[in-house]
């Protein structure tokens, strides 16, 4: 079942994101697998927040420990909070 994943973190900045992002996915078209859909901005309360659909949660665990954690370590980026929850609905036109 396809979910939705709500990363944040108050201490993240754009350029922290962006720096991440491009150690993760340096191929951007070649997309993890499993990922439907990635969207990215800045916190109301600051810091900034992911949020993305997944195929499964598995998919996500995946990419998440093979590439996400391991990019931001190098990065010596602080820790994120992560919330998964299935989807009920979606419409992707």
């Amino acid at each position: 079942m396809a979910v939705l994943v709500h990363n944040e973190a108050a201490d993240w900045t754009k350029e922290l994101y962006q720096a991440t992002f491009d150690l993760a996915i340096p191929d951007r078209t070649q997309p993890p697998a499993g990922l439907i859909a990635h969207l990215a901005a800045p916190r109301e309360a600051g810091g900034w927040q992911v949020i993305d659909i997944w195929e499964s949660e598995d998919a996500f665990r995946r990419f998440l420990e093979g590439s996400v954690i391991p990019a931001a370590q190098e990065l010596g980026a602080p820790p994120f909070d992560t919330k998964v929850v299935e989807l009920y609905n979606s419409l992707i036109p």
